[in-house]
C-alpha cells in the first residue's frame, strides 16, 4: 500500500498540473491497481488434488472375440454292405476302439460256403486250361501239320476255358467281398459313440449300426463376422473356454471359409485343439478369442487416464511436472476391456493423473493424494 500512498502524495503536489498529466496519472493509477488485483488472485487459486499412476511396459493384445460349437475331427455312421443277421457286438458305448478292430459280427456261414464252392470253381476252370496242349497244336498248325479248322477248335476251347476261369475268379471275389462285409471294423480310433443295433436284429444293406467319434483332436466352428474378416488368417493363435470346465485351451485356426453364408452374413472358420484329456465333447457352446495381434513390450496407461473433454479432438492425457498439470496429446495402439496401448512417446518415469481430470487445467497447481506406484 506504499506504493499507493507515495502516488497521492504526488498527485496532491503536481495538481496545478496541466489537465493532460493529471489524465496520464489517473492511467497509470488504473492500471497498477489492475496489476494488484491480479496478481492477488493467481496466489489465491486452489490446490486440485489429483491420483496419478506411471505407464508400465506389458503384453498387449488384440482378440477377436466370437462363439462356437464343438465338433469331432472325425465322425462317421457305420452301416453293412450287405443284409444280414447280427451274430454279436462285440463292443460298448463309450469303449475306446482302434483302427481296423472288429466292432460287429453278422451271421457269415452261409456266405462261407458260398465263397468256398466259388473258390472249388475256379480251381475246376483253371486246371481245365491245358496250356501245353494249345502251344503244341498252335507249333503243328505253323509248321503246317493241322488244318487251320482243327487249330481253330483247339483255340476257342481254350479261349472258353481261360475266359470260364476270370469269371469265376471274380466270383470268388466277389463272395470273398461279401464275407469280408460281414465284419464290421472300424475305420480309424475313435470312441463309440452310438450302438444302433441288438445281436439277432436282421437288417438291412445300409442299415447304420453304429457310430465312431475320434476326439483326440477336435474342431471348434466358428462363425467369424464380417468386419472382423480381414483381421485374421489362417494359422493364428486361438483360446477357447467352455461351460464345463475352468481350462483355458489353445489352438490354431486351421481354417476360413472364402465366401460369407448368404443367410448370416458371416464367415465359417474351424480351430484346431489337441483334446488327449477328451475334456471338450461335440456338441458343447464355445467362447472363442482369436489372437489378431500381439504387442509383447507396449507401452500402456490406464483408461482412466484418458481426458474426456468434448473440445478436445484425439486422446489427452495430464502429466505432472513441478506440481503443474500439463496437457498431452498421445497416439493411441491397442486396447483392451482397462488399459490403452500408447504409441507416442512417454517416459516410463512419467506422471499420469488418473482422477481428478475433470477439475485440471493447463498449469493447474497439483496436489497428489496417492502413491505413484503402478496400479494397473
Amino acid at each position: 500500500m506504499n506504493f499507493f500512498n507515495e502516488l497521492y502524495q504526488f498527485l496532491i503536489q503536481h495538481k496545478k498540473e496541466t489537465a493532460i498529466g493529471l489524465s496520464c496519472l489517473v492511467a497509470l493509477l488504473g492500471l497498477a491497481i489492475l496489476a494488484h488485483i491480479i496478481q492477488k488472485n493467481i496466489k489465491n487459486k486452489p490446490m486440485i488434488y489429483v491420483e496419478v499412476t506411471q505407464p508400465i511396459q506389458k503384453e498387449m493384445v488384440e482378440a477377436i472375440s466370437a462363439t462356437g460349437t464343438i465338433a469331432a475331427e472325425k465322425e462317421t455312421t457305420l452301416a453293412s454292405k450287405i443284409p444280414g443277421k447280427i451274430k454279436s457286438i462285440l463292443i460298448q458305448e463309450g469303449q475306446e476302439v482302434e483302427s481296423d478292430q472288429k466292432l460287429i459280427q453278422l451271421e457269415s456261414k452261409e456266405l462261407e460256403l458260398q465263397t468256398e464252392i466259388a473258390q472249388s470253381a475256379h480251381r475246376s476252370a483253371a486246371s481245365a486250361i491245358d496250356e501245353e496242349n494249345y502251344k503244341r497244336h498252335k507249333a503243328l498248325y505253323e509248321e503246317g501239320v493241322i488244318t487251320k479248322s482243327e487249330f481253330d477248335k483247339i483255340e476257342a476251347e481254350y479261349k472258353a476255358a481261360k475266359a470260364d476261369k476270370e469269371r469265376l475268379g471274380k466270383t470268388v471275389e466277389l463272395q470273398e467281398e461279401q464275407k469280408a462285409s460281414s465284419e464290421i471294423t472300424a475305420p480309424f480310433s475313435a470312441l463309440a459313440a452310438q450302438i444302433l443295433v441288438h445281436e439277432g436284429e436282421v437288417i438291412a444293406a445300409g442299415q447304420p449300426l453304429a457310430e465312431l467319434v475320434s476326439m483326440d483332436i477336435v474342431n471348434v466352428e466358428v462363425p467369424i463376422a464380417s468386419q472382423n474378416i480381414g483381421k485374421i488368417q489362417k494359422g493364428m493363435e486361438a483360446h477357447v473356454t467352455v461351460d464345463s470346465s475352468s481350462q483355458n485351451f489353445k489352438g490354431t485356426l486351421e481354417t476360413i471359409s472364402p465366401v460369407a453364408d448368404p443367410m448370416s452374413r458371416t464367415f465359417e472358420s474351424k480351430i484346431k485343439i489337441d483334446n488327449k484329456n477328451r475334456i471338450l465333447k461335440p456338441g458343447m457352446f464355445a467362447k472363442v478369442s482369436i489372437i489378431a495381434q500381439r504387442h509383447p513390450q507396449a507401452i500402456t496407461l490406464p483408461k482412466t487416464a484418458l481426458v474426456k473433454k468434448e473440445d478436445l479432438p484425439g486422446k489427452w492425457i495430464y502429466t505432472i511436472q513441478n506440481k503443474k498439470a500439463l496437457l498431452l496429446q498421445i497416439q493411441t495402439g491397442l486396447e483392451n476391456k482397462d488399459d490403452i496401448e500408447v504409441t507416442s512417446p512417454l517416459d516410463l518415469t512419467s506422471m499420469v493423473v488418473t482422477a481428478g481430470q475433470s477439475e485440471l487445467y493447463e498449469g493447474a497447481p497439483v496436489s497428489i493424494v496417492s502413491p505413484s506406484h503402478v496400479t494397473h
